[in-house]
């Protein structure tokens, strides 16, 4: 039997839920369909939905569809709030919280989350080895950047054994002398 498109699908969904009016619930229920059938890469965004929807002269309440936050929106407006790697506390928090989504979508099978928490990681390398090369900051910032990219690719590499190689990091007699005393 051939599998029906998108669009045969979000008709049919409507039809199935015995829809009235579409509102963001409604866009939600579709997306939670399109991904049970067709997997994570089968949300649509908001509009795209509403597009089909009124093609065939259905209702849809635009005013909460245009509120609604894309699928790509949701997942940069859950790493933007990140607190940064400006400093070695701010790494260490932002790693932390990167750590505790990408564990979550993991979890979840949710192959989007996961690359967007390593692509987070790695902006986040890029920034930071551009700022332990940037001569206008002084040695010990520098000293700090390279740091936390190294830590971002120690966890890139191996999200599963960061904690305790950070552990291992602070202990040594190179750490200690860098930060310890400046922190």
């Amino acid at each position: 039997m051939k599998r029906k498109d998108k669009r045969a699908m979000v008709l049919d969904i409507y039809d199935r839920e015995a829809m009235g009016d579409v509102t963001a619930r409604e866009i939600a229920i579709i997306n939670q369909a399109l991904i049970a059938e067709f997997g994570e890469g089968g949300a649509m965004e908001p509009g795209e939905i509403a597009r089909i929807l009124v093609s065939e002269d259905l209702p849809v309440r635009f005013e909460q569809i245009f509120r609604m936050a894309t699928v790509r929106e949701r997942y940069e407006n859950l790493f933007s709030g990140l607190p940064g790697w400006a400093t070695l506390e701010d790494a260490e928090h932002s790693l932390s919280q990167l750590d505790q989504h990408y564990r979550r979508f993991a979890q979840r099978h949710d192959k989007t989350g996961v690359r967007y928490a390593r692509q987070t990681a790695q902006q986040g390398i890029n920034e930071t080895t551009k700022a332990a090369h940037d001569h206008r900051n002084d040695a010990h910032r520098r000293l700090e950047q390279a740091e936390i990219a190294q830590w971002l690719t120690v966890w890139l590499q191996t999200p599963n054994l960061f904690a305790q190689w950070l552990e291992l990091r602070r202990a040594t007699a190179e750490y200690r002398r860098c930060f310890e005393t400046k922190e």
